[in-house]
């Protein structure tokens, strides 16, 4: 299914299908799942609102071949910052939860804008499209042009779970929106998965993401750099940090994950 589709639905009603092909495992794609919410929130606000971070607690498995119910309120407007909560259902079940806060821009004295550079990797044109995760077939990969450019894959058994890689939506139109850089944001397998050398379950329990810029005049064809490392995997979790380009090399999003991990 087209997600400008989806993302458009949920402007009239409450309950959308994305469908099958967005299956991760046995779940709906946890960005999808994050961008549907986000996307939801954002038709009940007052006006457009720049968005600074969302968290996002992923209760349980949801069924991307089932319609989702979609509960979103505005908690607070203040003079120049709003929060909003959604909850995401499927039979009177809550399985997803979102916290998201937009702030609009004010005159500040605390000015620190330099940040990390963009990796320098090999363009993505001269980078192979992956076909499968690890040996891990996935019906999304079908919209998503993933490249990688340095460090271990899922499922390789490497000793070092970090890797940074390209990403795109391919199979799709119309604009691009943030709900869809959230989509993107979460499209590679958890960064701990690179340890284990042989497929495993494993699932984001909670995620954050830190919106520094809004995206300016990029397109569904444009390629983001996306790095990560793990800070800590132990005891079933891990702990990783993910940071996202743009194409001109510009920060845009901070990503923290807990993620479960079955092996």
């Amino acid at each position: 299914m087209d997600l400008n589709q989806a993302f458009e639905a949920l402007r009239t009603r409450d309950d959308v299908t994305v469908g099958a092909d967005w299956f991760q495992g046995r779940s709906l794609f946890g960005g999808v799942t994050a961008a549907l919410m986000l996307a939801k929130l954002q038709h009940i606000l007052d006006k457009p609102r720049r968005l600074r971070s969302l968290t996002v607690n992923f209760v349980g498995p949801v069924n991307a071949a089932e319609a989702v119910h979609l509960d979103a309120r505005v908690l607070r407007v203040g003079k120049s910052v709003v929060q909003g909560e959604v909850h995401l259902t499927q039979g009177n079940e809550v399985l997803a939860v979102l916290l998201a806060s937009f702030g609009e821009a004010r005159e500040s004295k605390v000015v620190q804008t330099a940040s990390t550079p963009a990796p320098k990797w090999q363009p993505p044109q001269d980078l192979p499209t992956q076909r499968d995760l690890g040996g891990l077939e996935l019906a999304f990969l079908h919209y998503l042009d993933l490249r990688w450019a340095e460090g271990a894959q899922a499922f390789s058994g490497a000793q070092q779970a970090a890797f940074g890689a390209y990403t795109r939506f391919r199979n799709q139109s119309g604009a691009f929106t943030v709900a869809h850089l959230i989509a993107l944001a979460d499209g590679f397998p958890p960064a701990p998965a690179a340890l284990l050398d042989d497929i495993a379950p494993m699932s984001s329990l909670t995620w954050t993401l830190e919106l520094l810029h809004e995206p300016q005049d990029i397109s569904l064809e444009d390629f983001w750099q996306y790095a990560v490392r793990t800070d800590y995997a132990a005891e079933g979790y891990g702990h990783t940090e993910a940071r996202m380009w743009d194409k001109n090399g510009v920060l845009t999003l901070i990503s923290r994950q807990t993620v479960t991990v079955f092996g």
